[in-house]
């Protein structure tokens, strides 16, 4: 099933249980503890989650409990096919995560950058300098687990940097003549 970013995680995750098994409950019926790391320990079944689905307290409906395991998307998978985003002089990390969570179609709410403030491209930086961000899947994610590197690319002014302008940061010095000059 595809990630519908437009709705919450845990909306997802019980879309996929009801269409895998035909059913249509709702979160008022259901609760979905939170994801836990699955490793098959005979190394048969590949996926990477378990959740345990609980009917709601007071259900006339149903009782018990059931344990699910399905795979979480890796953001570094998801990520893969991004290299690079182009920053303004005033972009701010809101608006990195936002053009990366669009792009990818991504869960705003299940994604946050480790980093917390923008690099600061400073002057000796070459035009088209890049800087790493890396934006992580948020803790009880019910969709993504891992980290993808975001790689920020400053953005070109036009303008020389003086540090290209005086390359030559060792200068001759002044010389003593003693005769005056005239």
């Amino acid at each position: 099933m595809i990630i519908d970013p437009l709705k919450s995680s845990i909306q997802n995750i019980l879309d996929l249980m009801n269409a895998d098994n035909a059913r249509a409950l709702t979160l008022a019926q259901v609760a979905i503890s939170a994801p836990s790391e699955f490793v098959d320990p005979e190394g048969i079944n590949t996926r990477n989650t378990q959740i345990v689905v609980s009917a709601v307290e007071g259900s006339t409906e149903f009782k018990g409990s059931q344990t699910l395991r399905y795979t979480r998307l890796e953001l570094a998978t998801v990520g893969a096919a991004v290299s690079e985003f182009q920053t303004t002089a005033e972009s701010t990390l809101a608006d990195v995560k936002a053009a990366v969570v669009a792009q990818l179609g991504l869960i705003a709410e299940d994604v946050d950058f480790v980093e917390t403030v923008m690099p600061t491209w400073v002057d000796e930086m070459v035009d088209g300098e890049t800087a790493p961000l890396t934006l992580r899947a948020a803790a009880g994610s019910h969709a993504y687990v891992g980290d993808l590197i975001v790689t920020l690319v400053e953005p070109v002014d036009g303008r020389e940097r003086m540090s290209q302008v005086y390359a030559t940061t060792d200068l001759s010095g002044f010389d003593y003549v003693a005769e005056p000059v005239v």
